[in-house]
């Protein structure tokens, strides 16, 4: 591939030295060492146009020029003509299409971590942008250049030359990450989401016990990838509910969990081995023999921080029966909201027994689709959820219920029951959590609830929940933190819970400040005020969590983690906000990686 000189000359305004200020010094983490940034466009360092031919031939022709897709909507990019009203049509089209968005170079399911650059008008598919927008298309806050690997050998290059020119490093997969880190400005992107191995193996070595077998994969499986595979197999394999995350990097950096979480724990405590390229480029194996340091860091201690996950050995365990149903509360005011309290309160007992239930709720609607009960027969699922059902009755509360079923294996229940519109990209959202603790919920129940019915008050058909009722400690105890590098809650959880608060589109540098006010200061503060010995999910909560080390991991993890970070990429050539080791750096305005 031949780069166009005009890619090598990006926006003006990149080009300035931006200054960095300390970070905020009441989080006990933050470091006081102010150095340089990583190297950018119009910099003297940035690498020439024959740089990126070198690499693009290292990695066989495999190196982007990330052209963002929208641009075939508008007059031009970057001086670049790029209207094509034919092209422009599809991609409006496909714009909320999750399958469509995970091909892509570099662009996220959350359009704000792009800073909702070069947007279709999705409501006409005509050229030109979303209704009182601005009708140019730039960089906005997205990568220039991806490496769409298709083998380990392709990573190595990608990460040793982002080491040597100093350039701020991304690993995207799918872009399903809804915190923005695998999304960013100036970076070099290497996109793992061509590495699609899926190989059974029916025996496990160094798997402590485990009868079953083992299913390796690269890590640009999907999760419906996966479950395609091993369900006609007659196996499950411990992963999530949504269809286009990618299991191997963050999934897996960060817990993971799902329907069958309250059965098998979190998805990191069933990885046997994961193969990863470090910082120095090396190519590592790694399992609870060989660096195992690394390989428990791997398991719920972060995501793009250690290293680029390239497969992932996972065991696999025969299908089970699971029984399940989905629950609909329809009303208004009041008793719309007691209806919540009174299926939240007994959100205990639900995971107690093994279920999990995912919803999604607004104001006057709650949609808990589905139960998932693992294991458990119709009589044993009703002793525990006809209780619910009564005192929804007694209060007068509007809802139905679909026939309560059992199923030969959760493949035949989630192919029935799950609601999948919560799957799809292209949303102008910012996203906040809560890993919300049994504790909490037994003792402040009632108030969490009031607390969402005010986090609804403040934006009225702005603010949407969604979550999981789920105690992947149920069964999986773990109380020495052998198994995964999470959180201690996600042994205690009752409801891993988040919220979304949608803008109006299109917004300024400072509107953009000013949302993520509301959803970190007002919204994310209510729901802290009432959760007290709560933490938060690290892949699915507001990443700008305050005191994001001890809500994420915890002060028992995190030092545990940041030591193992320090260890195998002591001078940060992998950064993601939020994540391990990351307090060192910060963006600033929104553009630069600096050391603070």
């Amino acid at each position: 591939m031949k780069f166009l000189g005009a890619w090598l000359v990006i926006a003006a305004a990149v080009r300035a030295n931006f200054a960095c200020q300390p970070l905020d010094t009441r989080n006990p983490w933050t470091s006081t060492v102010r150095e340089s940034c990583k190297c950018y466009p119009g910099d003297s360092c940035w690498p020439s146009g024959s740089d990126w031919d070198n690499l693009n031939r290292t990695v066989g022709g495999r190196l982007t020029r990330a052209i963002p897709p929208g641009a075939v909507c508008y007059d031009s990019f970057e001086g670049i003509p790029t209207k094509d009203p034919a092209k422009c049509a599809e991609v409006a089209s496909q714009w909320s299409n999750g399958s469509w968005t995970v091909n892509q170079a570099t662009i996220p399911f959350i359009t704000p971590f792009s800073n909702n650059t070069c947007e279709p008008n999705t409501a006409t598919g005509l050229p030109g942008p979303p209704s009182g927008c601005q009708d140019t298309c730039t960089i906005g806050l997205l990568s220039q250049y991806a490496i769409l690997a298709t083998s380990a050998d392709d990573i190595v290059a990608g990460v040793n030359y982002a080491r040597n020119k100093n350039l701020r490093l991304i690993i995207r997969n799918t872009g399903h990450c809804f915190m923005g880190r695998s999304s960013g400005s100036g970076a070099l992107v290497i996109n793992t989401h061509r590495l699609n191995l899926i190989e059974f193996d029916s025996n496990c070595a160094h798997c402590d016990g485990h009868t079953g077998g083992v299913v390796k994969i690269g890590a640009g499986v999907m999760i419906k990838d996966l479950y395609a595979a091993a369900w006609p197999k007659n196996l499950d394999v411990m992963s999530g509910e949504c269809a286009t995350v990618g299991i191997g990097g963050g999934f897996l950096g960060g817990g993971g969990q799902g329907p069958l979480a309250g059965y098998y724990g979190v998805a990191s405590d069933h990885a046997v081995s994961i193969d990863v390229v470090l910082a120095t480029g090396k190519k590592l194996t790694v399992d609870s023999e060989q660096n195992s340091d690394l390989f428990w860091a791997l398991k719920g201690g972060g995501m793009g921080t250690f290293g680029v996950v390239t497969s992932v050995t996972l065991k696999t365990y025969p299908t089970m029966p699971v029984t399940g149903m989905s629950l609909h509360i329809v009303d208004s005011g009041d008793r719309f909201w007691e209806g919540v309290r009174i299926w939240y309160t007994m959100g205990p007992k639900f995971t107690a027994a093994g279920i999990y239930v995912w919803y999604t709720m607004a104001d006057g609607a709650l949609s808990a689709q589905p139960f998932v009960a693992p294991n458990m027969t119709i009589a044993q699922f009703n002793a525990v959820v006809d209780p619910l059902l009564a005192q929804l009755r007694t209060a007068n509360v509007s809802f139905t219920t679909t026939e309560v079923k059992t199923y030969p294996k959760f493949s035949n229940l989630y192919e029935d029951l799950w609601e999948l519109s919560h799957m799809n990209s292209g949303s102008n959202t910012y996203w906040g959590g809560r890993m919300i603790s049994q504790t909490d919920v037994k003792d402040r129940g009632s108030d969490i609830v009031a607390a969402f019915r005010q986090m609804s008050n403040m934006y009225p058909g702005q603010v949407l929940f969604g979550g999981h009722l789920v105690n992947p400690g149920n069964r999986i105890k773990d109380l020495q933190q052998k198994l995964s590098a999470v959180h201690p809650v996600w042994r205690d959880a009752a409801d891993f819970q988040v919220f979304l608060y949608t803008p109006p589109p299109c917004l300024s540098v400072e509107q953009r400040a000013e949302a993520e006010r509301r959803v970190t200061v007002e919204l994310g503060g209510a729901l802290r005020a009432v959760t007290p010995t709560s933490a938060v999910y690290s892949n699915e909560g507001d990443v700008n969590e305050p005191n994001w080390q001890d809500a994420f991991w915890g002060p028992v993890v995190y030092p545990k983690v940041l030591k193992i970070k320090k260890k195998y990429d002591p001078t940060d050539v992998f950064w993601s906000k939020s994540s391990t080791g990351s307090e060192g750096w910060a963006i600033r305005n929104d553009l630069r990686l600096c050391r603070v």
